[in-house]
This record gives C-alpha cells, sequence and structure tokens, in this order.
C-alpha cells in the first residue's frame, strides 16, 4: 500500500496547536496531529492483533454466506421440505440475536473492556455452530441461529471500536477495513462451501459447523496474543496497562514519549464532561444515553452513523447475500445456483478490498457518494432484468418451498439472466467500495470518549434491526410488489441514502479521534470538509501528491521539530 496524505494534516495540526493559549489546551487540540516516523504504521503486532479480532468478521460473513446455500440444500432434513415462512425465520433468526448482541455489547464493552467481549462473542459462534450442525427440527436449527447471532452482534459492534482505538491515525481506516475486508471474505468461502457441499447428503451440516473453526482459532489468539485496547485502559485508570500497550503497538517509541501520550489521551478524556469516565452503574447508563440525545453535537452523531448503518441494510444488499440462490435459480440458473452465486460474493471482496486499499487516500465521503451513485444505478439493472423474465405466479406451493420465490422458475431465456447476474455483481462491487465499510468506519470513529461504546452499540443495533426487516420480510415483499419491484425500491433507498450522506457526511480522513468531535460539530450541511483543530480545512485529493512531494513534506516537519516528542503521534 502507498503513503498516504497525514503529512498535510500532520502539518496543519503543528501549526494549529502552536497558536493554542496554554500546555493544557495544546495538549488537548492537538495530540494526535504530531504525527511523524515513530510509530506512523504497521508492525509485525499490529498486524497479529489485527488478524485475531478481524476473525470475529470471518465469522460475521461464514454466517451471512452460508445462509443462501444451506437453505437450498436442507431439502427434508429437518422433516419436511421448508416453506418460505419458516426460510424467513430461519434467517431472521440470525438477526435477532445480532440486535440483542450489539446492544448489551455496547455496554458491556465499556463495562469488562473490548477484549472480554470479543471473548464472549466467540463462545456464542462456537456454541451456535454445534447446535445448527446437530438440529433435526427447525426449532433446534433456529436456536443455532439466534446463538450464533449474538455472537455476529457483539463482534460487529466491537470489533471496529477495538481497531479504531488501537491503530495509529494514519492507517486506522484501512486497519478498520481489513475486518469488511475479513467480512466479505467469509462470504466468498462460505460460498465456496456451499457450492461443494451442495450435492451431499446432509452437506449442509457441514457448511454450518466449519464456522465454529475460526472461532476456536479466534479464542486461542485471543488468549494468547492479544491485549487491550490502551484507550479503555486510561478510561479505567490502568495506565501502567496502557503503556505497556501502546510501547507494543508504537514499539521505537521512548518511555517518555508513551507515557506522554497516555497523559494526553487521559487529559482528553478530561477535558470535556461529556468525555470524563463514569463508574459502571444503571445511573452511568442513564446518564450516557442523555448525554448521547441531549448533547448537539453526540445527537447528531448518532444520528448520522444510524442513518448510514440504515442505508447499508435497507438497500437490500443482504436480500442479495442471504437468497442469492434463489435469486439466480429465478433467473434461470437452475443446475447449481451456489456456484453462480460465487461470483456475487467474489465481488462483494474485490471491492472490499479495494475500499480498504484507497479509503484513507480518498476519503470516507468521497468513497462513499461515488459508489453508493453507482450501486443505485446497477440495482435498477438488476430490476430491469427481472422485469424481463416470466417468473410467473408467485405461490405457496411445493417448488415455492424449495426456491423460496417462484413457482415458475426463469421461463424466458436469451440475455436476461445473464445481465441479472451482471448486475448483482456489479452491486455488490461498488456496494463494497462505498456502503459496505464507510457506515462501520464512521461509527467506530465518530463517538467521542466513554459514550463511543454505548453510541456504537445503538448504531450496531440500527444495522441489525433494519437486517431483521430486509431477512424478514423480502419473500413477502417479492410476492406483494414482484421480485423486480422490489429492487426498484432498494435502488430509490440508495438514491435516498446517497442524499442523506451528501448533506450529514463531512469527511473525516486524516482527523484524530480526538479531533472527529470538534470536526463533526464544525460541519456545514453538504460541506465535505471536516474542520477539527488538527485539520483546519483539509480535505484529501485524489492524486494531489506525489510520494516526493509527501516524502519532501514529511523531510520538512521533522527537520522544523527539533525534537524527537514532535514525530510521536498518540492517535
Amino acid at each position: 500500500m502507498g503513503p498516504l496524505n497525514g503529512s498535510v494534516s500532520a502539518g496543519n495540526g503543528r501549526a494549529h496547536a502552536s497558536t493554542q493559549e496554554g500546555v493544557e489546551e495544546e495538549d488537548v487540540q492537538g495530540q494526535d496531529d504530531l504525527l511523524g516516523e515513530v510509530g506512523s504504521g504497521y508492525t509485525p503486532y499490529l498486524g497479529r492483533l489485527t488478524a485475531v479480532a478481524c476473525l470475529g468478521g470471518l465469522q460475521f460473513g461464514w454466517d451471512t454466506g452460508i445462509a443462501s446455500g444451506m437453505l437450498v440444500a436442507i431439502h427434508q432434513d429437518l422433516g419436511h421440505t421448508l416453506s418460505a415462512v419458516e426460510q424467513e425465520v430461519i434467517v431472521s433468526a440470525t438477526t435477532v440475536g445480532a440486535i440483542i448482541g450489539a446492544l448489551s455489547a455496547g455496554r458491556l464493552s465499556d463495562w469488562i473492556g473490548r477484549k472480554r467481549v470479543m471473548v464472549i462473542a466467540g463462545i456464542f459462534f462456537a456454541l451456535g455452530s454445534v447446535e445448527q450442525a446437530a438440529s433435526q427440527v427447525v426449532r433446534e436449527l433456529v436456536l443455532g441461529r439466534v446463538l450464533v447471532g449474538l455472537g455476529v452482534g457483539a463482534a460487529s459492534m466491537v470489533v471496529p471500536t477495538f481497531l479504531a482505538e488501537c491503530a495509529p491515525t494514519s492507517v486506522r481506516g484501512r486497519i478498520v477495513a481489513i475486518n469488511s475486508l475479513l467480512i466479505t471474505g467469509g462470504q466468498v468461502i462460505a460460498y465456496v462451501v456451499d457450492a461443494a457441499f451442495y450435492h451431499l447428503p446432509h452437506g449442509w451440516r457441514w457448511m454450518v459447523l466449519a464456522g465454529g473453526v475460526p472461532a476456536v482459532v479466534q479464542l486461542v489468539g485471543l488468549v494468547v496474543y492479544l491485549d487491550e485496547s490502551p484507550r479503555w485502559l486510561v478510561s479505567k485508570g490502568r495506565h501502567v496497562d496502557a503503556r505497556r500497550v501502546l510501547s507494543r503497538i508504537y514499539p521505537m517509541a521512548s518511555e517518555d514519549q508513551v507515557s506522554r501520550q497516555v497523559e494526553k489521551i487521559d487529559l482528553a478524556m478530561r477535558s470535556d464532561v461529556s468525555l470524563a469516565p463514569l463508574p459502571n452503574t444503571t445511573a452511568t447508563l442513564k446518564s450516557q444515553l442523555s448525554d448521547v440525545v441531549r448533547d448537539p453535537t453526540n445527537r447528531k452523531a448518532l444520528i448520522l452513523a444510524c442513518g448510514l448503518q440504515a442505508g447499508q441494510q435497507l438497500t437490500g444488499a443482504n436480500s442479495i447475500l442471504y437468497y442469492s440462490s434463489r435469486l439466480l435459480l429465478l433467473a434461470g440458473f437452475r443446475t447449481n445456483p451456489n456456484s453462480a452465486a460465487v461470483a456475487v460474493a467474489v465481488a462483494n471482496f474485490i471491492g472490499t478490498a479495494l475500499a480498504m486499499r484507497f479509503v484513507d487516500r480518498w476519503g470516507r465521503r468521497r468513497l462513499l457518494l461515488s459508489a453508493t451513485a453507482v450501486a443505485a444505478v446497477c440495482l435498477a439493472l438488476l430490476a430491469l432484468a427481472l422485469g424481463m423474465i416470466d417468473t410467473g405466479d408467485v405461490v405457496d406451493d411445493a417448488l415455492d418451498q424449495a426456491a423460496g420465490l417462484a413457482a415458475d422458475v426463469g421461463k424466458s431465456g436469451g440475455p436476461w439472466p445473464y445481465l441479472c447476474l451482471s448486475a448483482m455483481v456489479l452491486f455488490l462491487f461498488f456496494y463494497a467500495l462505498g456502503l459496505g465499510i464507510v457506515p462501520w468506519l464512521v461509527q467506530s470513529e465518530i463517538f467521542p470518549g466513554p459514550v463511543r461504546g454505548i453510541g456504537s452499540g445503538l448504531a450496531t443495533a440500527t444495522n441489525w434491526t433494519c437486517n431483521l426487516i430486509i431477512s424478514a420480510t423480502y419473500l413477502d415483499l417479492v410476492k406483494l410488489i414482484t421480485p423486480e419491484g422490489s429492487f426498484w425500491l432498494y435502488s430509490v433507498i440508495a438514491v435516498l441514502t446517497w442524499l442523506f450522506a451528501y448533506f450529514m457526511l463531512p469527511e473525516m480522513t486524516n482527523v484524530s479521534l480526538n479531533d472527529v468531535h470538534a470536526a463533526l460539530d464544525s460541519h456545514r450541511a453538504g460541506g465535505g470538509t471536516a474542520q477539527g483543530p488538527g485539520n483546519q480545512g483539509y480535505e484529501p485529493v485524489l492524486g494531489s501528491d506525489s510520494e516526493e512531494e509527501e516524502e519532501e513534506e514529511e523531510e520538512e516537519e521533522r527537520g522544523g521539530a527539533g525534537d524527537e516528542e514532535e514525530a510521536w503521534s498518540a492517535r
């Protein structure tokens, strides 16, 4: 991965910090903007930390992808052919568990720590996989799905938050994006497994059981490799432990530099009443909820995070992921729809990989707006193609139960089945570039201090609630307004999501976590540039700086600092 445009932000942060009156205010405002060579990039420990944490994302993606192939492979293994309603219940059971898991994890992660919540999530993943594989009736399968959902919800909330709190500012976007990459990677693996086991007797049981393998690996990694978030440790007064973790993340930093950063993080968290650590009581929970809702900037952050998460789900991506095999069966891919569905998962994976590569260079806002616009067009093309295929009447008969969509599958030939597949592939690609990754990244960055856990929990719960609406109603929606009508609706929602992001989302690339709150407060609707204390009017422009220019700027900054302390960033 090439260099980032972080040097511009770093220079602006120094210039701004020098104008502050008093050392304390300077420490609070410019604490994360002194980004230099010390600890500013990837290290082996940061790689291990990211890999272990992101196994939660892999399991998240596995569950999303496995549902599609599992439903068409169960046949009568649970005593009868599944009805459309039973299929919706099986799919949505995970989402119900995820809503509970996300809401619980938000508060729990502030109380017992990010690491312990990830351990709990891994246990739920493992137990749920075994329960699904051993199920003999529908209700047992649903129970296993709920258990997995609890793990999915907890992991989807806590992993991005943990990564954002550990990663250096210059690579924070890409580090958090790795979790999204592993989510889509899990989907690809699940789709390949679906296709491989499709024709085997009871193959679906092996599909779901295999999902417990990464859970066990993660649990071992959590015990052996993973430390707690340094910011959470500081919030609990555990400064010695926080210094130890920061020393591992930034191995080139001196003890004095690490100590200063711990002090700066602590000072930032105490500089405002809304950021100050609070005891873990019911009264504190009410106080945090009140602070998130009543404080204007916190409320804006909550609306933005929840709105983006709602848009991510209501544009229908999971309708394609959960029911891709049925959609392709409907379009005319009859022999093994799971094989064709692999292309959909691969497109999602490639899009996420590219987003991870460019999210810090192009910027969150620009990437989201550009990709969402194209995704809306792809949804319209999918609706058009489905409209040209004679799907017949959608009724509750045996074939509807088996396919989950239509009694008369794909009568029309010609180019339309391939246009359906192409539109699905292109939509998932551009969805992954924008809506698939940016909402999680924004959510992990936008909430300040101790309200980050509860704010992220509410946003994640919004994501899973909207996921539940989509997964539990899609087949009914198809019957009500036809398959093509459902995707016309999703296309309109994508346009509305674009408008919401245009007016609400500031550019937060290269803004430190402690400055994001001020950047959001100063953002003007429809403007694009965050203007936090360490990022005065800076918006990264694609291709605006050559590698040589960036290196020259970094060299000038290091030369002007005159002190190694200036080269250290506290994120």
